[in-house]
């Protein structure tokens, strides 16, 4: 469930965003990194029409590190280690492409409170279970802006090569009316769920590195469904559709003649 991201249309809609509102600091970063300097040396700007999870892609987001706000481009999937309550060993976690909000403060306590993230993304994708089949239907802002994800990330060295690992996973709510429907795989080992968003308007607080507990949890809970918009995309798994998913058609209506009629 929600392994697959757009985030071609993020460049233009922090360009909009920082011109109705310069007090929008996130915007206001992604301007001045990736805009206002179009060929930045220090760091390039992640762009892909659908990033599958499961590839481990390069994705665009914004941090708070060292009580400054970043902008990094993560790994999307988590490394994570943890100490064994027996032995005492450090033991490396499962590679995580989400992270569930009720098993956050205890699996990623050490991340939850300090290393938060904002993963600006065009939507993301769904797969419907219909008699048998999956279909795939791209879940997108009403305004037909972008969403902020909300996430976890973590930096490790790499024993083997000093390598610095930037890595992230996104957190998880349970779902809304919308995402019920749509994220209905019957074998999902923690039922259906949805992708944690956060309203523009109080992602920098998100970063906040001095929230409470309680403050926190006021954060993870099912998105609006007024504020989104869904429809079914092309099947861009399939070979023959491989090419398409590097294109806007990914994100584009498609007409299932049997999922009209049901």
């Amino acid at each position: 469930m929600c392994y697959w991201v757009g985030t071609k249309k993020v460049r233009e809609a922090m360009k909009k965003q920082f011109k109705e509102n310069p007090e929008d600091e996130i915007a206001q970063l992604y301007y001045e990194t990736f805009i206002a300097q179009e060929n930045n040396p220090e760091i390039t700007m992640q762009e892909h029409w659908v990033a599958i999870g499961k590839s481990e892609p390069k994705i665009t987001c914004a941090i708070k590190e060292n009580d400054k706000l970043q902008i990094k481009n993560l790994k999307w999937t988590l490394d994570w280690e943890y100490k064994d309550s027996k032995t005492g060993k450090i033991i490396k976690g499962r590679p995580l492409l989400n992270s569930t909000c009720e098993k956050v403060f205890w699996q990623h306590k050490d991340l939850i409170y300090s290393n938060r993230c904002i993963i600006p993304v065009d939507g993301y994708f769904e797969f419907y279970h219909f008699k048998g089949k999956t279909y795939p239907h791209f879940i997108y802002p009403v305004d037909k802006g972008i969403f902020y994800l909300g996430g976890i990330w973590n930096s490790m060295v790499n024993i083997k090569t000093g390598e610095i690992n930037d890595s992230f996973s996104i957190i998880t709510t349970p779902p809304n009316e919308i995402t019920r429907k749509l994220h209905n795989n019957p074998d999902a080992p923690n039922g259906s769920r949805m992708l944690l968003i956060i309203d523009k308007e109080n992602a920098e607080n998100f970063l906040n590195t001095k929230l409470s507990t309680n403050e926190i949890k006021e954060f993870l809970k099912p998105y609006d469904p007024e504020k989104m918009l869904y429809h079914p995309t092309i099947p861009f798994l399939r070979k023959e559709y491989i090419e398409q998913a590097n294109s806007e058609k990914v994100q584009d209506f498609f007409l299932y003649q049997e999922l009209e009629v049901a």
